[in-house]
């Protein structure tokens, strides 16, 4: 007995198996560019400031940081974009939007 997939069903089959893969890796990259903008900051942060947000704004940079202030910002940006995109269920552009700042952190 021959089994028949029509190209209904396999697009079907593709998208459900591949939903998990997509689900988890915009987060995942959320929080490897945050960790990574943590890292440039140096040591001297409270608990507090580094749970309430990403970025410590009163905080200095590390002297081997990667990145520059300006550009801080810029990531930033991006991260909030990535953000939103993914609470609306877009990992797709969640993903896009992160490109440019793992690339100037770094992050493989």
């Amino acid at each position: 007995m021959k089994l028949r997939y029509s190209s209904h069903a396999t697009l079907l089959l593709c998208a459900l198996v591949g939903q998990p893969v997509w689900a988890g890796t915009c987060a995942e990259d959320i929080a490897a560019v945050d960790k990574a903008l943590r890292s440039q900051y140096g040591e001297d942060r409270k608990w507090w400031q580094v749970i309430a947000c990403p970025v410590v704004m009163d905080g200095k940079l590390r002297k081997d940081a990667v990145v520059n202030v300006e550009q801080i910002k810029e990531i930033s940006y991006f991260r909030n974009i990535a953000y939103m995109q993914h609470a609306r269920g877009d990992d797709k552009m969640c993903k896009e939007s992160l490109k440019k700042p793992k690339l100037m952190l770094r992050v493989w």
